[in-house]
């Protein structure tokens, strides 16, 4: 099972917590937490986050546009 396959499986809660952590080999909830939102995931059960219009103004001013091909825009 790829990592992709074994999040498919523990997003809508198919697979636990507990079985989800022993694949990965890790010994904590935080590791497993910190892998399911690295890779752009909501763990089961979690609401998403909620991003304030002044958390996206900050984002905004501190990082560069990137253009339609994945490529950071000149500054």
């Amino acid at each position: 099972m790829t990592l992709a396959e074994m999040l498919d499986q523990l997003e809508p809660g198919r697979i636990g917590h507990s079985e989800a952590m022993r694949w990965l080999g890790v010994d904590s909830y935080a590791a497993l937490v910190k892998v399911v939102h690295a890779n752009g995931r909501q763990m089961p059960g979690h609401r998403a986050m909620r991003v304030t219009a002044e958390t996206r103004a900050l984002l905004r001013s501190v990082t560069k546009p990137v253009d339609g091909q994945g490529v950071r825009a000149p500054a």
